[in-house]
């Protein structure tokens, strides 16, 4: 590496979170000429299989990015786990000269921005949705907002990626703010499915996995974890007491036998399936008629934002970035309470009724999302930020 030449870490908690949210960024840091390097566990790797996980860090180091595994834990973690990540990330930072930091996830980014601090080197940290947010539970703004406020003095910048955060990041003694429509969605590309192609897709989707023409299928993407809150999803399913209504779940998770066993206690086999991890969602997304989205926290939500730049009419928490992009109700339907099966219930049963679906008119506002136009104002923040 010659001395004018910029290496960058990208430090992320599990692979997963590299995988669907960052690898514009690590491609952007490269056509700005950056060297590359990846901090995270990939061997837990989060809402991937570890399969996916093995060929995510492949797929890395044939486009130059050195990969470095952390034994990151997930959510706060422990006192000897979080102490070992520090020491492995500070032998990185050591050994390869790391000349700059874009740090993701609550706890990785504390981590990281003690390693940031104790080599002086520049930190961006990206907020994928703040733990305290508007209507939130008031234990969350008094453990997380501290926190949140202490690491704020050892950041140079943050981003963030809803309307909301951007508003609270004011309020952080960071040096500089950005705000940032999403992580980038192939909002484009997927408004350019012909009709043909998106009834084709959603017969052999249906034809696949049995569910009927006459079927209202539901779906939901998204880890099953409790914050995912597919159990109120379930819940409301079975007060509607309807057997044309399916339900299906992409996703992993640490959840699946909880709701398993919710899904027998209430006599629903028959209705809800689980998916499995599902890399390609076209033909899932084109063969639902409504993706139910009540996360109890959320960012923006990648898993929302992706069903509607695909067509698919939804149901999201209005207490979170998702009311960045449902608008009104040409996109979709707010919840007040994501904890509410009787509202989300009645919500579910307007959309059946009217068969309500989104026209391309009420998608182009949401153009601001798409990776093309984030990645322009991403490249601009990683030019000024580190290359400037």
């Amino acid at each position: 590496m010659n001395k004018d030449q910029r290496s960058v870490l990208m430090v992320s908690t599990t692979a997963s979170m590299i995988e669907q949210f960052n690898l514009n960024n690590l491609k952007i840091l490269l056509q700005l000429g950056a060297v590359v390097h990846v901090a995270t566990n990939f061997e837990a790797p989060g809402t991937i299989t570890k399969e996916s996980s093995l060929r995510l860090k492949s797929r890395l180091e044939k486009i130059g990015v050195t990969c470095h595994q952390v034994n990151f834990k997930r959510g706060f973690g422990n006192p000897v786990a979080n102490r070992k990540a520090y020491r492995q990330l500070c032998s990185v930072v050591e050994q390869y000269k790391i000349s700059y930091i874009h740090t993701h996830s609550p706890l990785g980014s504390i981590i990281a921005r003690r390693v940031a601090r104790h080599f002086g080197i520049k930190i961006l940290y990206t907020a994928h949705g703040f733990q305290f947010f508007a209507g939130g539970p008031l234990i969350n703004w008094l453990v997380f907002w501290p926190i949140e406020w202490y690491y704020a003095h050892w950041t140079d910048a943050i981003v963030t990626i809803n309307t909301d955060d951007y508003r609270q990041a004011k309020f952080l003694p960071v040096k500089r703010r950005y705000y940032l429509p999403g992580v980038g969605t192939d909002i484009r590309n997927a408004m350019e499915f012909s009709t043909q192609t998106r009834n084709k897709l959603r017969q052999e989707f249906r034809n696949k996995n049995r569910i009927e023409n006459d079927d209202f299928l539901i779906v939901s993407v998204g880890e099953l974890s409790k914050r995912k809150n597919h159990d109120t999803v379930i819940r409301a399913i079975k007060k509607l007491n309807d057997p044309t209504i399916k339900y299906l779940i992409a996703g992993i998770g640490p959840e699946k036998e909880n709701l398993k066993e919710l899904i027998n206690s209430l006599g629903l086999g028959n209705q809800v399936k689980f998916m499995g991890y599902i890399e390609n969602l076209n033909e899932l997304y084109f063969a639902a008629d409504l993706n139910v989205f009540v996360s109890r926290r959320e960012g923006l939500g990648l898993g929302g934002l992706d069903g509607v730049a695909h067509g698919l009419y939804i149901i999201g928490n209005g207490r979170t970035g998702m009311k960045d992009y449902i608008y009104n109700e040409r996109v979709g339907l707010l919840l007040n309470n994501p904890n509410d099966a009787d509202d989300l219930a009645h919500k579910i049963k307007v959309v059946q009724n009217e068969r309500r679906k989104i026209s391309t008119s009420a998608i182009e506002p949401l153009l601001k999302f798409d990776v093309v136009s984030v990645n322009e104002k991403m490249k601009a923040i990683y030019y000024k930020e580190f290359f400037s």
